[in-house]
């Protein structure tokens, strides 16, 4: 199988910076190289072009816009290169904004056969707020999910086409988005909520990963831009990864939140990049066949 690895080095969607470190950090973790010992051929795209300048400030409602808009229409404009249906994409962010990008890409070409599975401890999908100031960060399922005035939404995309594992509290609003729970999760074990969601799925999607390592908790992985008290373990997160991927329709993962500036030794990189090349080892392996639904 045939890995497709891009970068997004961004932090546009964010207050501080550190996540446009991470594409480059990962790499010098030797993650292609790990990749090709679980017998995977790497095709490495380099990162994606950005612009010389992009907005920065502190404007209510969302921080730094346009700029996380710019980043999106060049994951759009470059969605072909990054997404085969003979491959699989692996993108390396940036902040967790650039879902709303990949996901429009993704939608531009297969339509409302794509779903999303976000492992996440936050549900972002936080609604923009004229009196306050966030990060495009937090807001990234809302703007796909919902009809608004900054972005034009996939039509036929919905909060019934996103799953999001391992949140930590609870939401008065989830605009109809299925989420379980990191204490659910725990209760019903990783495989059986696996096989829970899988078969939620239509036989006919394409299925996208994305993985904030927030979900990770900093006891295991603190280079992240916004470390968690709890949160998966490695082990944990390793293994609900690997059971996810091994279902042949998913098409790919992003990789957000990782900050290098955190990680003056490289240590927390290589635990990244061996989360990726351990789960991958199971990509497509058809395993969990038997979870498809009818």
């Amino acid at each position: 199988m045939k890995i497709r690895l891009i970068g997004v080095p961004t932090f546009s969607g964010s207050l501080y910076s550190g996540t446009e470190t991470a594409p480059t950090a990962l790499r010098h973790a030797g993650l292609k190289d790990l990749l090709r010992k679980s017998n995977l051929e790497v095709h490495d795209l380099g990162d994606i072009s950005l612009p010389s300048y992009l907005p920065r400030h502190n404007i209510a409602p969302v921080r730094n816009w346009p700029s996380p808009r710019i980043i999106w229409e060049e994951l759009i404009n470059k969605s072909q290169e990054i997404f085969n249906l003979e491959d699989f994409s692996l993108i390396l962010g940036g902040d967790c904004s650039i879902i709303t990008g990949t996901i429009q890409g993704l939608y531009n070409l297969f339509r409302d056969k794509v779903y999303v599975i976000c492992i996440d401890a936050h549900l972002d999908a936080l609604k923009p707020s004229p009196d306050t100031c966030v990060g495009a960060a937090a807001m990234g399922l809302w703007f796909l999910c919902n009809h608004n005035m900054f972005y034009n939404k996939p039509a036929e995309f919905n909060s019934s086409n996103v799953f999001v594992l391992g949140t930590q509290q609870n939401y008065e609003e989830n605009y109809g988005i299925s989420f379980y729970s990191l204490n659910n999760l725990r209760l019903q074990g990783i495989k059986a909520s696996v096989y829970n969601l899988l078969t939620k799925i239509p036989k006919d999607s394409k299925i996208f990963i994305h993985f904030d390592l927030d979900a990770i908790t900093k006891d295991e992985l603190s280079a992240v831009y916004a470390p968690s008290d709890n949160g998966f373990s490695i082990k944990e997160a390793k293994e609900l990864l690997s059971y996810i991927v091994q279902d042949s329709r998913v098409i790919g993962i992003e990789i957000t939140e990782f900050s290098a500036i955190k990680d003056e030794s490289g240590t927390e990189a290589k635990k990244v990049v061996n989360i990726l090349s351990d789960a991958l080892a199971n990509l497509h392996t058809g395993n969990l066949k038997k979870f498809h639904s009818l």
